[in-house]
């Protein structure tokens, strides 16, 4: 559990962004491609993606395995923004931090060579891991950035009216059912651990179509990044008749269902489907993490909600398509 501790000059910086950085969404992008959960909407994207990955692309995926923290040098945060400025960050990150990010996620023996000459030093294994970074972005994610950006600025339009509905409060409580909301401090289930004192950084809510779980990034002296899972346009059609072909029977009638009452309680969500709660959660679990619905905590009970998503999904509107 990592708790990051908010104090007055925090909560007049909270930011809600409509996605990450090119260099942070294709560092996640690249671990998601390594994973091999059973995620519907993103598996047409894993497929395409990896019939395109050349040389050094396929380097990048060395460094990000699924279920790990990130060496947080791979996501810098510029006061320039843009690709170029972040990858040069990256190339001018000193030594004994990339020593120690690397150690801290491989421990002393990285699993294959050149991660060791990367932390030695080596020269051409940093010109080696900024190429890589550069090849996926353009192979994985440059031909979709414009449609994804649309996406995620719709997305993160609902929150931002949620936050003005609701207050900050509300929106923190609303994001996740992992992100918990206990004054002054927010308490996130993720990878990381301890406390975090933010002394006026401020928050940056960000999100991502390639985590199914909060992620924080914490580098330099920027806003601490919250990343949140959004759901995935990667070319995915929809409609009631192609959902149990898609998701399921017992998942394709969870979208119905709360689709069709606006909100459900887990326990509710059971008894309408004659299924267990831990069924039903697990469930939920699955489609949270496909961005197609919501789920919001309030005291003992957990709400969920379809998202913009979810509803295209119900209805049978085409979701954007990738342009081969």
């Amino acid at each position: 559990m990592l708790r990051l501790w908010l104090d007055y000059e925090d909560l007049t910086r909270i930011r809600i962004t409509p996605g990450l950085s090119p260099i942070a969404q294709t560092v996640l992008g690249a671990q998601a491609l390594r994973g091999a959960g059973p995620e519907p909407v993103l598996g047409p994207w894993r497929a395409r993606t990896r019939t395109r990955l050349t040389g050094p692309s396929r380097l990048l995926l060395d460094l990000v395995p699924p279920g790990r923290l990130l060496p947080d040098f791979l996501t810098p945060y510029t006061h320039v923004p843009g690709f170029e400025s972040e990858l040069d960050a990256v190339a001018s990150t000193p030594l004994r931090r990339v020593r120690a990010e690397l150690e801290r996620t491989y421990g002393p023996r990285p699993p294959v060579s050149w991660l060791s000459r990367l932390a030695a030093g080596d020269s051409e294994a940093m010109r080696a891991l900024i190429c890589g970074l550069r090849d996926f972005h353009r192979v994985a994610l440059a031909d979709l950035w414009a449609g994804m950006g649309a996406h995620l600025s719709a997305e993160a339009g609902g929150h931002a009216r949620r936050m003005a509905d609701r207050g900050i409060g509300g929106l923190l409580g609303s994001l996740h059912t992992g992100i918990r909301w206990t004054p002054p401090v927010l308490e996130i289930e993720t990878l990381r651990d301890g406390d975090v004192r933010l002394q006026g950084r401020g928050l940056q809510f960000v999100l991502s179509p390639f985590v199914t779980e909060p992620r924080v990034l914490i580098a330099g002296d920027g806003p601490v990044a919250v990343v949140v899972p959004a759901s995935r346009p990667f070319g995915v059609t929809g409609g009631r008749d192609t959902l149990p072909q898609v998701f399921g029977r017992t998942r394709a009638a969870v979208i119905q269902v709360v689709g069709a009452q606006r909100e459900l309680t887990t326990g509710a969500l059971a008894a309408r489907l004659q299924i267990s709660a831990a069924s039903a959660s697990q469930h939920a679990t699955a489609l949270r993490g496909a961005g197609l619905i919501t789920s919001e905590r309030r005291g003992k009970t957990v709400h969920h909600a379809l998202t913009p998503l979810g509803e295209r999904f119900l209805h049978g509107s085409n979701l954007p398509e990738s342009q081969e």
